[in-house]
C-alpha cells in the first residue's frame, strides 16, 4: 500500500491482541508445523511470485485444517484447508469427488489434498493479482473472501487514477461486510506475528523466517 490511513497501525494492533486472546493461532501454528506444510506454501506462492505473507491466508479459512468443511451456501459447501468452493476448485484443477452436495469428507476431493490445494490457492490469487486487483494485495484478500468478480466490478468503479485503487480507497467507497473486514486485518495482523512470534507473545516459530536463506557471516 503507497499510503496508509490515519488509525492505520491502532487497527493492526487491535487485530493482534485478537490474536493474542484466543489459543486460534498457537493451535494453527502447531498443526502447520506439526505437518511440515509450511514449505508447501511456501513453494507454491514463491513459484507464482507471491508475496509469502500469504501464507497466512488458510490460517484465516481454516487454521490449516486440511479436513476443513463450510457451511452450505447457495453458492455450495468450501471444503479443505483453502476453502475452495467446488466450482472454483475445477477451475483450478482440484478434481470433485461423489461427495459435493454433502458435507463430508471425501477421499475423492482434492480440496482435502493439503498440497493439491495449496497450488492450487496460490494460482488463484495469482489470478486475482492479474485482475483490477493487482495494485492492492489487500485488495486480492478481499477478493478471495468476497468474490473476485464482485470485487473486480466494484474496482471498475472507483477512479481511474491508480493511487486511488487501493484497500483503503476502496473501503472508503464501499460498505463491505465486516467478514471481509476483519478477513484482511486478521491476516494482515497474523503476518506481522509471523514476522517475530515471540515479540508479540508466541511460541511457535517464525515459518517464514526459518525457510529463508541464511545470510553470510562474513
Amino acid at each position: 500500500e503507497l499510503e496508509l490511513p490515519d488509525g492505520f497501525v491502532e487497527e493492526v494492533r487491535k487485530y493482534i491482541q485478537y490474536w493474542q486472546s484466543s489459543s486460534r493461532m498457537p493451535q494453527a501454528m502447531g498443526r502447520l508445523e506439526k505437518n511440515n506444510y509450511a514449505p508447501d506454501i511456501v513453494a507454491a506462492l514463491e513459484r507464482e511470485g507471491l508475496p509469502l505473507q500469504f501464507m497466512y491466508l488458510p490460517l484465516q479459512e481454516s487454521n490449516y485444517n486440511t479436513m476443513a468443511i463450510g457451511p452450505k451456501t447457495k453458492y455450495g459447501i468450501a471444503k479443505g484447508a483453502w476453502q475452495f468452493l467446488e466450482t472454483t476448485g475445477r477451475e483450478y484443477g482440484l478434481a470433485n469427488g461423489p461427495l459435493i452436495n454433502a458435507r463430508e469428507y471425501d477421499v475423492q476431493d482434492a480440496r482435502f489434498d493439503f498440497r493439491k490445494a495449496t497450488k492450487a490457492g496460490a494460482k488463484y490469487l495469482k489470478y486475482i493479482f492479474s485482475t483490477e486487483a493487482q495494485a492492492s494485495g489487500l485488495l486480492v484478500m478481499a477478493g478471495y473472501n468476497y468474490g473476485h468478480n464482485r470485487v473486480k466490478g466494484m474496482i471498475r468503479k472507483m477512479p481511474d487514477n491508480p493511487r486511488d485503487k487501493n484497500f483503503w480507497k476502496f473501503i472508503q467507497q464501499y460498505k463491505i461486510p465486516k467478514e471481509t473486514y476483519d478477513y484482511v486485518f486478521y491476516i494482515f495482523a497474523a503476518a506481522v506475528i509471523g514476522e517475530d512470534p515471540k515479540h508479540f507473545g508466541f511460541n511457535f516459530n517464525s515459518p517464514t523466517a526459518q525457510l529463508r536463506p541464511q545470510e553470510s557471516a562474513s
